[in-house]
């Protein structure tokens, strides 16, 4: 195994950077406070500013930075506080050597994102092409593989054998009237399917259609163990993006990219970093922001991405209401980590498994995800993806035995698919201080909590990822910024006004 190449970040200085000799990329990176005063020219101001409003937009993720682009097109003063040292929030793309990036936070995108896929396009981002996942599944000690069907050795219902898994999953959840497109609406679920699916879990959902246990032990092995259990209303649209589109992408030279594209479009001066917020006070005329540090900010209103799993570490006047109060108590919040490793060769090739993901199973190392796709340079590049239980097992060990504990127990079960592992690593989001977590959700029952993640506090209005049915999907954190945007300013639009078929 080859040395680490560091996954966080070192400490922001309080002297400014220099920025000699770095990429615009670099510097983006390294978050330095120094480079505010090399600031890129701000977004062209395309409306009169009668009514200009100050906003302080708390977090530098996709969400954050699409309610500011938005607002800043309308004439509006942003200011973006971000309490790490780098932009780009749970996109942060790894440098693997001979020009290859992996990723520690979101992995790809489909086109069934059309959000995601127009801002890539307003940038002019070159993609990668990836895999959709031919695995091959190791559950109850039997092994088989996605390109032979007829010699899976699960029992299963006639129906489910010689098909994917995909079509399979794709097929109940039709009998129960819903399918891989309109739950990806930014409208669904309507109060109907709100009702029918708010207290049910997916593999009860498909079980009461027909779908053996076997085939719910091959649907966690495929898409992560928790997915059986996992409450329907927030699974529908993560298998709709996982199982109703097999076209993958990446962005050339990492996903953070984008961030970091739209942060230069927002301008450098308007993000401040290494800016931890510790106080919202909206008793004044205006809101007040203070951060960790001593800074203090005024707006008219405040977008918050802040992750709820952290929020109660911040103080606010007036308190919470009791609706907030329940919200940020009851969300759910996995932790996930990632085990990165690059290898002399894709070599899975050659047995014919590859993709999102190339192997499940109901073993410790449970997913492994091969994004090489076409990235030049002819090594593999690979994740394992650690939910729940694996994840807490793999984060008691020590830091410097994790990668090679998850890999080897990998190499043991499946030893034909790695050939030599050139560099391993681990990252896991819980342990990361701004959000402590990896994804939000809503529990069983906790449909509700969508309604009041759009509802505004005041002058606080909320927007991530986790405050929609996508959590854990950049099209779910766009979504959510142009919501909170357009409560502040119903004018307000995506970058590049796309069209949309299924608009907000």
């Amino acid at each position: 195994m080859s040395g680490s190449v560091p996954l966080v970040e070192a400490p922001m200085s309080s002297d400014p950077i220099s920025t000699a000799g770095m990429s615009r990329r670099d510097a983006l990176r390294a978050g330095a406070a120094g480079l505010l005063s090399a600031a890129i020219a701000g977004p062209t101001r395309a409306f009169a500013t009668e009514g200009r409003r100050r906003i302080l937009v708390l977090g530098a993720g996709m969400a954050g930075l699409t309610a500011a682009l938005s607002l800043l097109r309308r004439g509006h003063e942003v200011t973006i506080i971000e309490a790490q040292n780098r932009i780009g929030g749970r996109l942060m793309s790894l440098p693997l050597g001979d020009g290859m990036f992996t990723e520690a936070g979101g992995g790809h995108f489909r086109s069934n994102m059309p959000y995601v896929l127009h801002y890539v396009r307003h940038f002019n981002l070159p993609l990668l092409g990836l895999n959709d996942g031919l695995p091959r599944y190791l559950v109850d000690g039997e092994t088989g593989d996605g390109a032979h069907l007829a010699a899976w050795p699960w029992q299963l219902a006639p129906d489910e054998r010689n098909v994917s898994v995909s079509t399979t999953l794709n097929r109940y959840l039709e009998r129960v009237g819903l399918d891989a497109d309109t739950a990806l609406d930014a409208r669904w679920p309507d109060l109907d399917i709100m009702a029918r699916l708010d207290n049910v879990r997916l593999s009860d959902l498909i079980r009461g259609v027909g779908a053996s246990d076997g085939f719910c032990k091959l649907l966690n092995a495929h898409a992560g163990p928790f997915t059986g259990d996992s409450p329907a209303l927030g699974m529908v649209p993560r298998a709709a993006y996982h199982f109703g589109d097999k076209n993958l992408f990446r962005i050339q030279g990492g996903n953070d990219r984008l961030p970091m594209a739209m942060a230069e479009a927002v301008g450098l001066d308007r993000i401040v970093l290494g800016a931890a917020v510790a106080e919202i006070d909206q008793n004044g005329a205006r809101v007040r922001v203070a951060t960790r540090d001593g800074r203090e900010f005024h707006g008219d209103a405040v977008i918050s991405t802040i992750p709820f799993s952290v929020i109660g570490d911040v103080r606010v006047t007036p308190g919470w209401s009791s609706g907030k109060a329940r919200l940020f108590a009851g969300m759910a919040w996995d932790k996930t980590v990632k085990v990165i490793v690059k290898t002399r060769t894709p070599s899975w090739l050659a047995h014919g498994v590859y993709g999102w993901p190339m192997a499940g199973g109901d073993r410790p190392w449970e997913r492994v995800i091969d994004i090489t796709g076409n990235e030049p340079g002819g090594h593999g590049s690979l994740f394992f993806y650690l939910n729940g239980p694996n994840a807490e097992a793999v984060m008691a060990r020590p830091k410097p035995e994790r990668a090679r504990w998850v890999v080897d127990q990998f190499k043991a079960d499946m030893p034909d698919l790695l050939d030599e592992v050139l560099f391993m690593d681990d990252f896991a989001w819980a342990e990361q201080p701004w959000i402590k977590a990896s994804f939000g959700g809503t529990p069983l029952g906790g449909g509700w909590m969508i309604g009041e993640c759009a509802r505004p506090e005041g002058r606080i209005h909320f927007a991530g990822d986790f405050t929609t049915f996508k959590t854990g999907w950049v099209e779910g954190a766009i979504e959510s910024g142009l919501r909170a945007a357009r409560q502040i300013d119903p004018a307000a639009t995506p970058e590049g006004n796309p069209r949309i078929r299924q608009e907000l």
